[in-house]
């Protein structure tokens, strides 16, 4: 077979999208200013600009590209193509609330009217009448509007065009050479789990187990697993759907449909927040990046505090270390294990460049089963290799060997309860079981399923699993509060060399010199970001004041989408780090009073003035990392920023001589403390709090050492309630300060042990 072909037969088998409800959202008219206010991100860039980009993108473009790659990328009309604005229509129909859609409808009416559009825009004539240019500078201006409305139009349609663009754009791809199939995939079959289907009438609908399990993510994977090879039946219960690794790695635009909450747009109240979270067969293990470190002794010990000793004690520790034994993942002690861990040149960049700055630095270990190699920068959209340790791969085939059930869309509505009288004559409630909705594959039927189990256990996720206890009728004002989301930003820095940033290990160091700013233990890691350009180019930032500054002085007011294009067509020669804050203020989950089926969450959180502190922090350092190992461009996600450009840098001799020299150039250094300076006096949060991300989500459902102070005890029981637990992120008492997910492996398999030992004693 050629080498074509061997490639061809490593491709991903299609994932054919659910259909979207029938029915209009909008209105022609409506449909059509939406679209012009799209066009303002992401247009067609005309010709009396593009030779000027074009002479820039030439020593980005890939070997033995013509200048007509880069040309036909920069002419590319998003909102003229039917893939395109089909994807935008797909988004509202199923993934914005819709009273956040009636609200929208109803300013796009305005802005067709005469009065309407004066008060919004300052001129009469409707907004999707004006040419390009001025509705650019009108767009542009809602970026620093005085009413929050506007504001949060700018950044919420920002955030879909180029999120739209990104997953359907065909000239990108071409213009990055990033390739569809990874050049290192390594693809492996993954276990074959049965689901039932309740498709025909004649299949009961009435269920039973001695546990019940909602959720799939990384707490349900440990506990099924333990429970199971305890002896208990336990059925598991996932809202989305299952897919083999021969899916694997999924398009951008399929994997955010497929296994991410919300399509992967999920917004905070205010859109000061984007936040990332699991949907599918395994949740948040099986598109998280492997990273496995264990809870800090800091962390540990202000849990401890707050009436939860356990947390210092030996057998929790033993918990930590039994399941990263059984994921492979090497012990801190073990310099021989992550001695096998191969970093990419993003990560060699951290590693190194932090050393030279004296800031601490670490390897991170990898649950990749011992393997020497797992060379996967596309772990975001599923893992081929099956090497990564997550539920799918680890714990619910052991736990399917042991006898666990397990069935996929499968929504719990709700947990049943009986009430039992205690001997103290006060009423408790006993959980008996799970009310849930059963949706076929193709969403063409739905039934009704009853379980009962003597012991539930959600483990739907942070953002899931208290709207499951407040759908069940309990009252704990807990519930939903104490929202941690490790708020981030990013920063990218330009090479004058190619670095196919997508390729290797996404996060093998952490930078965690700057992890105690406030004396408590909140501050920031710098790790390194997935970089497929779906996901990193969504934190390279669209510059509205380069517009209106253009625009002020009569040149052309499409610099901000002439800039932001671009930038985006440098990524292969790019490498991006996320600055993750341990937060020490927080927000809430809550169900939408709007939504009548009481399935969505919504959240309120922004950022804090000290929380942005910290990633300002965080930022500075990345920032100072790259610069030190000779990055020629830097930019930070900071909309009122500028991209920082080496003095000394040209692609005539940009040669490793020449980057070594520049590193430490006085010119250079000068400049670039200067802009270091700037971005210092911009902050994080003025004029309006920059966008934010968030891809781990703690706290909802707090663990507590009293009734009054949380929703869950230091077993994982809910206080009031007999035989219902959670065990997921949710029940953090704070942020972790680490990627969650060993430390959410840790308390569900605290919360198992308890359980099989209450067996064991009879209750």
């Amino acid at each position: 077979m050629s080498q074509a072909g061997t490639i061809s037969s490593l491709a991903s088998l299609p994932t054919p999208l659910a259909p979207a409800p029938d029915g209009d959202v909008f209105t022609n008219d409506q449909w059509d200013i939406l679209f012009s206010i799209v066009e303002v991100f992401i247009p067609s860039i005309p010709i009396s600009e593009t030779e000027a980009a074009v002479a820039e993108l030439k020593p980005y473009l890939p070997e033995d590209a013509s200048e007509e790659v880069a040309r036909a990328y920069l002419s590319e009309d998003a909102t003229k193509s039917d893939v395109f604005r089909d994807a935008v229509v797909r988004k509202f129909k199923l993934h914005v609330p819709p009273s956040d859609v009636q609200g929208l409808a109803f300013v796009l009416s305005l802005f067709n009217t005469r009065l309407g559009s004066y008060l919004l825009t300052g001129y009469t004539t409707p907004l999707h009448t004006q040419d390009l240019e001025t509705r650019t500078t009108i767009v542009c201006q809602w970026s620093r509007a005085r009413l929050p409305l506007l504001r949060a139009i700018y950044r919420s349609l920002s955030g879909l065009a180029r999120q739209v663009w990104l997953a359907t754009s065909t000239s990108l791809p071409r213009l990055l050479d990033f390739p569809a199939i990874p050049k290192h995939i390594e693809r492996n079959p993954s276990y074959e789990f049965k689901f039932p289907d309740f498709t025909s009438p004649s299949t009961s609908t009435t269920l039973s187990a001695d546990v019940v399990i909602v959720g799939s993510g990384c707490g349900a994977g440990v506990v099924a697993s333990h429970l199971s090879r305890a002896g208990l039946k336990c059925m598991v219960l996932e809202k989305s759907y299952h897919f083999p690794s021969t899916h694997f790695p999924m398009s951008h635009g399929d994997s955010g449909e497929h296994l991410l909450e919300n399509g992967g747009m999920m917004l905070s109240d205010d859109a000061s927040m984007g936040i990332l979270a699991g949907s599918t067969f395994g949740g948040g293990g099986t598109v998280n990046w492997s990273a496995s470190l264990q809870p800090p002794y800091a962390v540990r010990h202000e849990w401890a505090s707050e009436g939860l000793p356990h947390f210092l004690g030996p057998e929790y520790q033993d918990c930590l270390d039994t399941i990263c034994e059984r994921m492979g993942v090497a012990k801190s002690t073990d310099p021989e294990g992550l001695g096998k861990i191969e970093h990419n040149f993003a990560n060699q960049t951290l590693l190194e460049g932090s050393r030279r700055l004296g800031l601490d630095v670490r390897i991170v270990p990898q649950n990749a089963g011992g393997s020497e190699r797992h060379f996967c920068g596309y772990c975001t959209h599923g893992c081929a290799g099956t090497t990564k340790q997550g539920p799918a791969n680890c714990w619910f085939p052991d736990a399917a060997a042991h006898g666990a059930q397990f069935i996929e869309g499968c929504w719990a509505e709700e947990v049943t309860f009986t009430d039992h009288q205690q001997p103290d004559a006060t009423a408790k409630r006993r959980a008996t079981g799970v009310k849930a909705t059963w949706t076929s594959r193709d969403r063409a039927t739905t039934r009704q399923l009853t379980i009962s189990a003597k012991r539930v256990i959600i483990s739907a996720g942070t953002l899931q699993s208290p709207l499951v206890l407040l759908r069940s009728g309990l009252k704990n004002p807990h519930i939903g509060a104490h929202l941690h989301l490790h708020p981030t930003n990013t920063v990218w820095a330009t090479w004058p060399h190619r670095t196919n940033p997508w390729e290797g290990s996404i996060l093998t160091v952490a930078m965690t010199g700057l992890d105690n700013l406030d004396g408590h233990h909140h501050g920031v890691k710098v790790e390194v970001i997935c970089s497929t350009p779906g996901l990193g180019l969504m934190t390279v930032p669209f510059r509205a004041h380069k517009s209106l500054v253009a625009a002020a002085a009569a040149t052309s007011p499409l610099a901000s989408a002439v800039e932001y294009r671009v930038n985006a067509a440098k990524h292969a020669f790019s490498t991006g780090f996320v600055c993750i804050a341990r937060d020490a203020d927080t927000g809430r989950v809550y169900l939408d009073p709007k939504d009548a089926a009481r399935r969505r969450p919504r959240i309120a959180y922004t950022p804090s003035q000290r929380d942005s502190r910290s990633i300002l922090e965080g930022m500075i350092a990345g920032l100072r990392i790259a610069f030190t190992m000779g990055a020629v461009e830097l930019e930070p996600n900071h909309p009122e920023a500028t991209r920082w450009v080496r003095p000394s840098h040209s692609h005539a001799d940009a040669d490793a001589s020449t980057t070594k020299k520049t590193a430490h150039d006085d010119d250079d250094q000068t400049s670039f403390d200067a802009w270091i300076a700037e971005l210092q006096r911009l902050g994080f949060t003025a004029p309006d709090p920059c966008t934010a991300g968030s891809a781990h989500q703690m706290g909802s459902c707090r663990m507590s050492g009293s009734a009054g102070t949380g929703v869950v005890d230091a077993q994982g029981r809910v206080w009031g309630t007999e035989g219902l637990y959670v065990a997921d992120a949710s029940v953090f008492p704070s942020a972790s300060g680490v990627n969650p997910m060993v430390s959410t492996m840790g308390v569900a398999e605290w919360i198992a042990r308890g359980i099989v030992r209450e067996l064991s004693e009879g209750h």
